[in-house]
């Protein structure tokens, strides 16, 4: 019996995810992911996080009753160590059916977890961003930062990127395979005078001090920002969140994990009422647009199992109906 219910679980590679579902379907897989948290439909037990040598490791359930679903995504993610070849995010996702607790499909958790990211931080541009920006800065040049880029482009008529990375050999490639990708104009930055053209600037690294001060960006600038997962890690300036409008995928996932507000919050530089909103509050309360051309608005985001509960269900829904 055991073998016949091992048969039973579909593994699913990144390129069989890549042809069941396109960046606009995990947006709005995000959307509904983000909604279903904040109104609690969505149950979603703090994350687990442990650091072992140079990799940092993650344990993330979620489920939701209403789709009879659980997953759980293991995940690693190296640190200052680059192996040629390899992403420096691993792992799996392993979706569950909630009534017998058996395991449906095991898939590509590095995959997911880019696409998810991507897609998240899509949401809060269509939400928080200009309709009319055309220039976007990435931070880092990794699998999230090319599917933040990509998603980004799928809802704002995106012309040109800058892309930021301490290796330029990343940037370089991630400008080749994305120009063609996207049909729009990349380059590679190294001077952050020209980060004022950006109207949204998307962060994902691991750095512990803030990549870019208030003088460099311009007023209206939007901000998807999801590195800074852990509390000595830090991207963005105090004064910029201190100034803007900040909205979060979770109070207090956010308040616990990053140091994007913990250590301004430590340091007394803002309070954790500088949190506006969770993205899911302003979905259910039908926010169209928040833009404000003289207003920073920010997405902080420290990624939420949801996220990966209801991509991973998307996709496997799309895999049955084969």
């Amino acid at each position: 019996m055991s073998d016949h219910i091992f048969q039973d679980i579909k593994m699913l590679n990144t390129e069989e995810m890549v042809k069941l579902i396109s960046m606009k379907e995990a947006i709005i897989s995000m959307e509904q992911a983000f909604a279903s948290f904040s109104d609690g439909s969505s149950k979603v037990p703090q994350r687990y996080v442990s650091g072992i040598n140079n990799l940092d490791l993650f344990f993330k359930p979620a489920y939701n009753e209403k789709l009879g679903r659980v997953a759980v995504k293991i995940i690693t993610q190296r640190k200052d160590v680059n192996l040629q070849g390899l992403p420096a995010i691993l792992g799996v996702v392993l979706l569950l059916d909630m009534k017998t607790g058996a395991i449906l499909s095991m898939m590509d958790g590095a995959y997911i977890t880019a696409l998810r990211t991507g897609a998240a931080g899509g949401i809060a541009t269509k939400l928080l961003a200009s309709e009319n920006s055309e220039t976007v800065a990435v931070f880092g040049c990794g699998a999230q930062g090319k599917t933040l880029l990509e998603a980004t482009c799928a809802v704002r008529p995106i012309k040109q990127a800058l892309l930021y990375d301490l290796n330029t050999d990343a940037a370089n490639k991630v400008k080749t395979e994305m120009e063609e990708k996207l049909k729009i104009s990349i380059r590679v930055e190294n001077n952050l005078e020209h980060l004022h053209l950006a109207h949204i600037i998307c962060t994902a690294t691991n750095s512990e001090k803030p990549l870019f001060s208030r003088k460099d960006i311009s007023n209206g600038v939007h901000i998807n920002a999801i590195g800074s997962y852990k509390p000595n890690m830090q991207e963005l300036d105090p004064l910029i969140i201190k100034e803007g409008k900040l909205i979060v995928d979770s109070r207090q996932s956010v308040l616990k994990e990053s140091g994007d507000l913990i250590k301004p919050i430590t340091d007394h530089i803002f309070t954790d009422s500088i949190v506006e909103s969770e993205i899911g509050e302003l979905i259910n309360n039908n926010v169209s647009e928040m833009y404000d051309n003289n207003k920073i608005t920010i997405f902080k985001s420290v990624g939420l199992g949801v996220q990966d509960l209801f991509v991973a269900n998307t996709i496997f829904e799309k895999y049955s109906q084969q």
